[in-house]
């Protein structure tokens, strides 16, 4: 039986906290595989506008090259609209109906998900990793603030995201 993990998120930039967050849940809960998804629209972020999904989903593909466990899918960028978990889990219990599914999210999400929609659905679909986010000390939005401010966000993202979001000239 495969085990899968599934981190979601916004990645408006991907960073290397998610990336460690990814890794110690593989590691520590043996999964065959981790799948990197980018929200379309992020039920908690809806009045965010957030840079194209394409550019976030070739960020996720940059950060996640080279590691055989990691893969990354347009599913919600697809699928448009709000990107809810019950929808994404759904969709992924059709295509791996053997697998055993993990949502991994940071343990200070923890307390908040009795309010994510269909919850007790959730639950039923896919089983929680919790990783402490004590590993680390990153955002997202901590690296577009640095950029907007011309700072140096080495070492907090992949050097190949950090040559994308120059390239394409992302949050100045």
């Amino acid at each position: 039986m495969n085990r899968i993990g599934i981190l979601g998120g916004s990645f408006d930039p991907i960073h290397n906290g998610h990336l460690l967050m990814a890794e110690l849940a593989r590691d520590k809960m043996r999964l065959d595989q981790v799948i990197f998804i980018p929200a379309c629209c992020s039920p908690h972020k809806v009045n965010k506008a957030l840079p194209d999904g394409l550019d976030r989903l070739n960020m996720v593909k940059l950060a996640i090259k080279g590691n055989p466990f990691f893969t990354a899918s347009a599913m919600e960028l697809k699928r448009g609209g709000i990107s809810y978990t019950i929808d994404t889990l759904r969709a992924l219990r059709a295509q791996y109906p053997k697998a055993q599914l993990f949502w991994i999210t940071g343990e200070d999400n923890v307390q908040g998900l009795k309010t994510w929609k269909s919850f007790p659905e959730i639950i039923r679909l896919a089983s929680f990793i919790a990783v402490s986010r004590l590993w680390f000390n990153v955002s997202s939005s901590g690296i577009r603030q640095r950029v907007k401010r011309k700072k140096t966000i080495r070492y907090l993202t992949p050097d190949s995201v950090i040559r994308y979001i120059k390239q394409h000239k992302l949050y100045c």
